[in-house]
């Protein structure tokens, strides 16, 4: 490893020692997570959902965004 990157990863070990900010810390302990498949934290319900929608767009069913925005906003003021 290079000394720049050596000397980053030191500074950021010394701002974590003195950080009180608990958003930082979560943010840091999130990026230190092992990755994970959201897919297989969804119910059965929630898949078979998404499945329904991936169908009816390959269907052709589907509703333009700023059609659907405006007709919502039209029926829910």
């Amino acid at each position: 490893m290079n000394a720049t990157l050596e000397h980053r990863k030191r500074n950021i070990v010394a701002y974590l020692a003195e950080t009180q900010d608990e958003a930082v810390i979560v943010q840091i302990e999130n990026l230190l997570k092992p990755a994970m498949d959201i897919w297989d934290e969804l119910t059965e319900s929630q898949k078979a959902t998404i499945r329904l929608g991936v169908q009816q767009l390959k269907e052709g069913k589907k509703v333009d965004y700023k059609e659907f925005i405006a007709d919502y906003r039209r029926s829910h003021p």
